[in-house]
């Protein structure tokens, strides 16, 4: 699942670059392609939760809320809901201020005597996506800034705060032969 986090961040990523590369498009000419980005991104996020849900021990249900919201949002692109150009910066303002938040709160459950590392990376991202979120909000035209670099901006950053969540996930592979070992040895003790 940290791979498909991974390339979700990198797709998130590579649409805020669409978004740059195409300054003078409206919101509903990129909207399609938004829209399907964002709904594919919840989904990988989505079965990235249930599957880290089997070990219980670092898991945290953040990861469920920004894919439940990230799919909502997703659909509502997707579907022409959102098509006024005014409410874009908010929306999607709130949306990466949401998950610069969620990061924030992510990083004070991480043990720091052990992933010190983690915790600084996650707490940076989160501040930096919450600050850039809030900023769109609050001030949805930014320097005259075009719709479309306004969502690469926001894009980018929620890119780099998926892409921190796939590179400090556990790894899989470690995860099953520890919890292996420590079955054969509770099974050996039993049978002591």
């Amino acid at each position: 699942m940290r791979v498909l986090t991974i390339i979700s961040g990198v797709l998130l990523v590579l649409t805020g670059v669409f978004c740059f590369a195409n300054p003078g498009e409206t919101f509903l000419s990129l909207a399609f392609i938004l829209g399907l980005i964002m709904v594919i991104s919840s989904i990988i996020q989505g079965i990235a939760y249930w599957w880290g849900r089997s070990d219980q021990t670092d898991n945290n249900g953040w990861i469920l809320t920004e894919a439940i919201i990230t799919f909502i949002l997703g659909v509502l692109v997707l579907s022409g809901q959102i098509a006024a150009d005014a409410a874009v910066p908010m929306v999607f303002g709130l949306w990466v201020m949401f998950s610069g938040i969620l990061r924030v709160v992510t990083a004070t459950m991480i043990n720091r005597s052990n992933k010190k590392a983690n915790f600084v990376w996650t707490l940076i991202i989160g501040l930096l996506c919450g600050a850039g979120g809030l900023c769109a909000f609050l001030n949805p035209v930014i320097a005259g800034l075009a719709i479309a670099v306004l969502l690469g901006i926001l894009f980018v950053l929620q890119g780099i705060s998926t892409l921190e969540l796939g590179i400090h996930m556990p790894h899989e592979k470690k995860e099953k032969k520890q919890k292996k070992k420590k079955h054969k040895k509770r099974k050996e003790q039993a049978e002591m």
